[in-house]
C-alpha cells in the first residue's frame, strides 16, 4: 500500500517536469510539451487508458469515462487542470521550478499543487479500482483542462460544449478550489474544510486614454498617462458597495458554534449584524474580497521615450464580480466615479456563477467523507474568489462544488502560484483515500 503512495509521488513530480505553461494566444504555448505530458499519463496509467475510452477534445483535453451499471441514475464528473502559471528561475529550493524534486517530504515545483495533483491523484485512484475491477453503478467521468489559467478558452469551454453536443447532463461536479486549512484564518482554533458553493466572475478590460503628442518640454495641462493616473485613482478611492450574500451569510452561520459568547450570537444571525460584521470582514483583503466586487488595475503601457508625450496610455483592470452585479453594472460604475473618457475593450468577460445546494446529497456525501479523512474539521461553504474550469459546466449539472481534498498551512495556501510551491506528499495520500472513499460510497 504505502509503494503506491510513494510510486505516486514519484510520478507526480515526474508530472511537474513538464513546463506545461498556458498563454491567452493559443499560439504562444508551446503544444507539443503539452502533447508529451498526456503521452506520459497515458503511459504511467494504461488502465484508465485501455477501459475509460479517452477522447481527446480540441488536441489537449482528455476525457475519460468509467460506464456504470445504472443508465437511469446522472453521471459524475470529476475535473483537474494540468496547465499551470509562469514561474521565476530564482528563488526555488531544490532545483528550478520543473524540477519536481521530492525531498523533505515534498514534491516541489509549479503544478505540484495547482493543479497536476489532482490530475495524479484521480488517475491514481481510478486506476487502482480498475485494478480490483470496480464498477460503478452510475457514469464516473474525467475531464482535464488545459488552459484553465487563461480562462477555458480552448479546453473547459470546448469540453462543455462536447457534452452539450451529447445531451450529457451530470447530478454534480466536483472540482479544485476549496481545501482543509488552519481554522485561525476564520478566527476559531478548530481546522476549516471549506467548499466552494460559487465563484466571482473573472472579466479583464483594457482602458485607453488619448492626449497631446509633442516635446515633453512644453506638455500639457494633462497628459494621456496623467489622465490615466487620475482614472485609476479615482476608481480605487470608490469601490464597489459591500453586500451579504447567501453563500457568505451560510460560511458565517457554520462558524457560529465555534465562536465563543456575543461573537457566536452575533454570526448566528449575520444579516441582522452586517454593519458590525463588515467593519471586521473589511480588516483583512481574504474576507473582504468575499463583500464587494472588487476592481485591480494590474497592467499599464505607454511612452515610448523620456522626453516624448505619449499620445496614448492604457491600463488593464481585473474585475472579480460578486453574485448579483454584472459586468455592465461594474463598466457603469466605474464610468460614473470616474466621470472621465475613454475608450474600453475586452479582454475577458463573464458573469457571476450560480450557488450550488447545501442541502444537496452530493453535498451531504462529500461532507460525511471529510469527516472521515479530516476528522474535526469544520465542513463549510465558501465564495470562491479565483476562478475554475467548473463554471462552465453549470448548465449541464444540477450542483457545482469545488474542494480538493489537501490539508494547507496558512503558509502553503500562499505559495499556490508563488515561488517555492508545493505538495506534501502526505497529501497526495490523502487524496488518494479521499477520492477512492468518495467512489466507492457515492451509491
Amino acid at each position: 500500500m504505502e509503494q503506491r503512495f510513494e510510486e505516486a509521488a514519484r510520478k507526480l513530480g515526474q508530472a511537474v517536469t513538464y513546463p506545461t505553461i498556458s498563454n491567452h494566444d493559443i499560439n504562444c504555448m508551446d503544444l507539443s510539451v503539452f502533447a508529451d505530458f498526456l503521452a506520459f499519463l497515458k503511459e504511467s496509467y494504461p488502465l484508465v487508458h485501455q477501459k475509460m475510452d479517452p477522447v481527446l477534445i480540441n488536441g489537449y483535453s482528455p476525457v475519460f469515462c468509467l460506464k456504470g451499471t445504472d443508465a437511469d441514475k446522472l453521471p459524475v464528473i470529476f475535473l483537474a487542470h494540468y496547465d499551470v502559471v509562469p514561474a521565476l528561475e530564482e528563488g526555488w529550493p531544490h532545483g528550478g521550478p520543473f524540477s519536481g524534486a521530492i525531498s523533505d517530504g515534498r514534491i516541489w515545483g509549479r503544478g505540484s499543487l495547482d493543479n497536476k495533483s489532482s490530475i495524479i491523484g484521480l488517475l491514481e485512484t481510478f486506476e487502482w479500482l480498475l485494478e480490483e475491477g470496480f464498477v460503478p453503478r452510475r457514469d464516473l467521468w474525467l475531464a482535464f483542462g488545459f488552459d484553465e489559467e487563461v480562462n477555458g478558452r480552448n479546453g473547459a469551454q470546448e469540453i462543455v460544449k462536447w457534452f452539450a453536443d451529447k445531451n450529457i447532463r451530470f447530478e454534480f461536479v466536483l472540482d479544485e478550489g476549496g481545501a482543509v486549512a488552519d481554522g485561525s484564518m476564520m478566527g476559531i482554533g478548530e481546522t476549516i474544510a471549506v467548499i466552494g458553493l460559487a465563484e466571482k466572475a473573472n472579466a479583464s478590460f483594457e482602458f485607453t486614454f488619448t492626449g497631446e503628442e509633442g516635446h515633453s518640454s512644453t506638455p500639457p495641462a494633462h497628459t494621456s498617462l496623467g489622465r490615466m493616473a487620475e482614472f485609476i485613482n479615482k476608481v480605487e478611492r470608490s469601490p464597489m458597495p459591500v453586500r451579504m450574500t447567501e453563500t457568505v451569510e451560510a460560511m458565517l452561520v457554520s462558524l457560529a458554534p465555534y465562536m465563543p459568547g456575543i461573537q457566536g450570537k452575533v454570526l448566528k444571525n449575520p444579516r441582522l449584524f452586517f454593519p458590525l460584521l463588515k467593519k471586521t470582514l473589511l480588516k483583512k483583503k481574504q474576507t473582504a474580497a468575499m463583500l464587494r466586487t472588487t476592481v485591480a488595475f494590474t497592467m499599464s503601457q505607454s511612452g515610448s521615450a523620456p522626453n516624448v508625450l505619449p499620445k496614448e496610455a492604457r491600463c488593464t483592470a481585473n474585475l472579480r464580480i460578486l453574485q448579483g452585479d454584472s459586468v455592465a453594472g461594474v463598466l457603469a460604475h466605474i464610468k460614473r466615479v470616474s466621470g472621465m473618457d475613454y475608450e474600453v475593450r475586452p479582454i475577458a468577460s463573464e458573469e457571476p456563477s450560480r450557488v450550488a445546494s447545501t442541502r444537496s446529497k452530493a453535498y451531504g456525501h462529500l461532507g460525511q467523507t471529510i469527516e472521515k479523512f479530516f476528522p474535526g474539521a469544520v465542513t463549510m461553504p465558501y465564495l470562491m474568489a479565483g476562478g475554475t474550469d467548473s463554471r462552465y459546466y453549470e448548465d449541464l449539472a444540477d450542483d457545482v462544488y469545488r474542494f480538493q481534498p489537501v490539508r494547507l498551512s496558512e503558509l502553503e495556501m500562499g505559495i499556490i502560484h508563488g515561488t517555492g510551491e508545493y505538495l506534501s506528499t502526505d497529501n497526495v495520500e490523502r487524496m488518494i483515500r479521499f477520492y477512492r472513499e468518495f467512489i466507492l460510497t457515492l451509491d
